[in-house]
């Protein structure tokens, strides 16, 4: 399958059929050959995390808009203005290529009008590129929209943008040292152990990553093991655990910390075990459901638990810009809830005088400060400490990071049982 196909077949199913960017690529990706794989991701990145403002830049151009976002010539047209506006690829081929995917896709009517657009925007490309960064906050879900108005148009732009590959040093190493032997990369500002190559890598490629010198995680995600703050000879449970960057984390500041991971998808942990072995560390894990404490607890409490709760993932767009598409209004309603009885159900397993870090990778606030808010009203042995985090806001109920260039949105809030 051509880069070009193949990547309309991935939209196609994300924005009409509800599929997850990670099976499409799993799918699609396979029948695409090895030299255009490469085009292809980009192709759907690129086109989906801007898809709702290439649609607004298209409707100036047309009288009769496709009336759906998910229309075969919508598809079309946005990948076509995506090539043209974000990508060196010659303007003749792109233009031909777009223009031949109508003819595969049931649009071969469209295929006069399908050139003309292009080719007007290959005449006014310096018009549409600043009439596209200016309906970026376009591509902002609606449901994220009303929360940070005044934030809006800076968390747009950092979600156009590919994520910043981030890796943690391990703590053996000093940063400036490391950092002197490798000038692709340069040290990221919102944590000790963060440093982000200059440009994305292949994971064989990335420097110290076979010998555990180093870990792909993102800087706001690194900040969970520090504060959780991990020691020696502690009974530590990361209750939701895949794929285990922060299971390692925690081992690397604690290396004979006892530590439980636990999942409730084995595919999944067995990603944790995979991380595990790279790192020589040893975990135990469990295949769970960390609410359901009854079917793993031995009833020997935790002197520390990570929460790191299953989320919208509104803080990671730019990383999955499906989520976009695929959050329903019944998930936003679901999740709080889940989270709550997550916490709920753990709480009783902590030790008095132990501490729990409640975190997500979501921005929105029922999902994080309305939850610890909540739970600090129904168990009057719970504290919440205040973190002093750089680029975090304090919510009143915990620190957040909204998206920028150095780190993705992510929320943490440390709470201490009474003694």
């Amino acid at each position: 399958m051509k880069a070009r196909q193949a990547a309309y077949a991935t939209l196609n199913g994300v924005i009409n059929q509800h599929r997850t960017l990670n099976t499409l690529i799993a799918q699609h990706k396979s029948h695409t050959a090895p030299a255009d794989q490469a085009l292809y991701q980009a192709l759907v990145y690129g086109t989906l995390r801007q898809y709702r403002a290439y649609s607004h830049l298209c409707a100036q151009m047309m009288t009769k808009p496709p009336a759906r976002p998910g229309h075969p010539l919508a598809i079309i047209l946005n990948l076509g203005l995506c090539q043209l506006l974000t990508m060196n690829l010659g303007d003749h081929g792109v233009i031909n290529e777009t223009v031949n995917l109508a003819a595969h896709n049931g649009q071969i009517r469209a295929k006069g009008l399908i050139n003309a657009i292009l080719r007007r925007v290959q005449r006014e490309r310096e018009h549409w590129q600043h009439a596209l960064t200016a309906a970026q906050t376009h591509n902002l879900p609606h449901w994220l929209c009303p929360h940070y108005p005044a934030e809006n148009a800076a968390i747009a732009a950092v979600n156009t943008l590919p994520p910043p590959l981030t890796l943690r040093l391990h703590s053996r190493h000093d940063r400036a040292a490391w950092l002197a032997e490798h000038p692709e990369a340069h040290a990221n500002p919102l944590h000790p152990q963060a440093v982000t190559l200059h440009q994305g890598s292949n994971v064989a490629h990335i420097p110290g990553f076979r010998d555990g010198d180093t870990s792909v995680q993102d800087a706001s995600a690194q900040h969970a093991a520090t504060i959780l703050a991990p020691r020696d000879g502690e009974h530590i449970l990361d209750a939701c655990a895949a794929p285990g960057g922060k299971t390692c984390h925690l081992l690397e500041l604690a290396p004979n910390a006892h530590i439980t991971a636990l999942d409730h998808d084995d595919a999944r942990l067995a990603r944790v075990k995979e991380n595990l072995d790279r790192l020589q560390q040893q975990a135990t894990l469990s295949h769970a459901d960390a609410a359901d404490t009854a079917a793993w607890w031995d009833d020997t409490p935790f002197d520390a638990i990570l929460l790191d709760a299953p989320c919208s993932g509104s803080g990671v767009l730019r990383r999955h810009p499906d989520i976009a598409w695929l959050r329903t209004v019944a998930d936003l309603h679901r999740l709080p809830g889940q989270q709550r009885h997550l916490l709920n159900c753990l709480w009783p397993t902590l030790k008095p005088g132990g501490r729990l870090l409640y975190t997500t990778c979501s921005i929105l606030p029922a999902e994080n400060q309305d939850n610890i808010r909540a739970f600090l009203a129904t168990h009057p042995d719970a504290r919440l400490q205040p973190l002093d985090l750089p680029a975090c806001r304090d919510t009143g109920y915990g620190s957040l990071h909204l998206p920028d260039a150095d780190g993705d949105g992510f929320y943490y809030a440390l709470l201490y049982k009474s003694v």
